[in-house]
């Protein structure tokens, strides 16, 4: 049997490796110039480029079983964040978690968020850490917002927190997404740590991807234009150079506009956009491993995060670092998308002399469009997701946009796409 997957995503590679690992003939075929989707880093002149900010949570469940974690070698952000005020900052943790002593009487002595949020916060993560993740997905959905007033916190504690930190996980201050996706993620972030592999976000692709590469089982630069069939079922795919390839069963491993266009289905609309900026300086900006948070309502950059501070290895020696992240895709050149992200972060950090004048010194490196960074997520969206199985003979998905967006998800999805590949073709079943 052989089996061909279109798109070398996370999900495509957690798919076409599980199903080498059973035995089955596997071939890849990948649009661009290198596996690993969005999930990318570039090396130049010292320097580490993650294609959009991005990191791993250490405690995702496919992220355990299909990674070999300590070839890593994470390195992880503190717990909580900055909130970067008018004239000051103020320190946010999980005092369960945080390492640093200092951080948590800092954050504790706070008077940004009230001592009712702080307990609501820390009781929230107790209760979603003695949950299973099926117990915290079930009930009626409603919108991030909804679920945070429910549960009691201040539209302060909202506006100052969730609205940019769960804007740079979701894409979305406005927190119109399902609650689904805030429970899972803060979950995470109570029963693990958000971390960068020393060697960039493109690692954990290159993990995956290399030994498959190496086999030759993985084309690059091989775009997919057609289906081909004969009768309703699926039976290969051409190729943008008109060759074509035949298999017994094809798997769309694609974001879900490419997988509309190749075959018609319906398959989630709506796209997260982001810009990612990336500065470099000779001293550090903050000292912290945490994220900076901009609540202003004006914000341009909604999170900065001093990627040298967590993994000093994105940077050579003596140099630090930056990464601002802009939710959405403002219409400016990357001139004027520098300029506007350096006057926010002179802002963000306003009244800290010290900071004030290490970002003096910061340049603009390079910065990265992401149109497609996730898929909309409004609430009761996750249960009308397309299933694994197409319904059409010899067509299967492997997307993150069959379960959730998320590393996460696109694990999960490759995963169960290769034991319905198998269990539809061979008759066997593999859990």
């Amino acid at each position: 049997m052989h089996i061909l997957i279109v798109g070398a995503g996370l999900a495509g590679l957690t798919c076409a490796r599980m199903l080498d690992r059973w035995k089955i003939a596997v071939t890849v075929v990948e649009a661009s110039d290198g596996a690993g989707g969005r999930v990318r880093s570039d090396h130049a002149d010292g320097y580490t480029f993650d294609r959009g900010f991005q990191v791993l949570f250490d405690a995702y469940p496919a992220v355990q079983r299909q990674l070999d974690l300590p070839a890593l070698d994470l390195r992880a952000f503190d717990p909580g964040a900055i909130i970067c005020l008018a004239g000051r900052r103020e320190l946010l943790t999980d005092p369960l978690r945080d390492p640093d002593m200092g951080a948590r009487l800092e954050a504790v002595r706070s008077p940004a968020i009230s001592p009712l949020d702080k307990l609501r916060a820390l009781r929230l993560a107790l209760e979603l850490r003695g949950q299973t993740i099926d117990q915290l997905l079930q009930g009626e959905d409603q919108s991030s917002y909804e679920f945070l007033r429910r549960r009691g916190f201040s539209e302060r504690m909202i506006d100052l927190f969730f609205r940019p930190f769960y804007g740079g996980v979701l894409f979305d201050r406005a927190l119109t997404t399902s609650a689904k996706c805030l429970k899972f993620d803060f979950k995470m972030l109570a029963d693990g740590r958000a971390c960068l592999p020393s060697g960039g976000m493109g690692a954990i692709s290159d993990q995956i991807a290399l030994p498959l590469l190496a086999r030759g089982l993985v084309r690059l630069n091989a775009a997919a234009s057609t289906l081909l069939t004969e009768g309703n079922r699926v039976v290969g795919v051409r190729l943008a150079n008109d060759q074509q390839i035949h298999a017994d069963a094809v798997v769309i491993a694609t974001p879900a506009p490419v997988a509309a266009r190749l075959t018609g289905i319906a398959a989630p609309s709506g796209a997260r956009q982001t810009v990612t900026l990336y500065y470099a300086g000779d001293r550090p900006v903050y000292d912290s491993k945490k994220l900076a948070l901009n609540p202003a309502p004006e914000a341009f950059v909604n999170n900065a995060q001093l990627l040298t501070n967590v993994a000093p290895s994105y940077a050579p020696p003596g140099k630090h670092l930056l990464g601002a992240t802009v939710i959405g895709i403002p219409e400016l050149s990357d001139a004027d998308l520098f300029k506007r992200g350096l006057r926010d972060l002179h802002r963000m950090f306003a009244g800290d002399a010290a900071a004030q004048a290490a970002l003096a010194g910061y340049q603009p490196l390079r910065l990265y469009r992401i149109p497609y960074a996730q898929f909309d997520q409004p609430p009761g969206l996750h249960p009308t997701l397309p299933d694994n199985r197409s319904g059409r003979p010899g067509l299967y998905f492997a997307a993150e946009w069959t379960e959730a967006s998320s590393l996460n998800a696109a694990m999960i999805s490759g995963e169960k796409c290769a034991a319905v590949v198998v269990e539809d073709n061979l008759g066997r079943e593999t859990y």
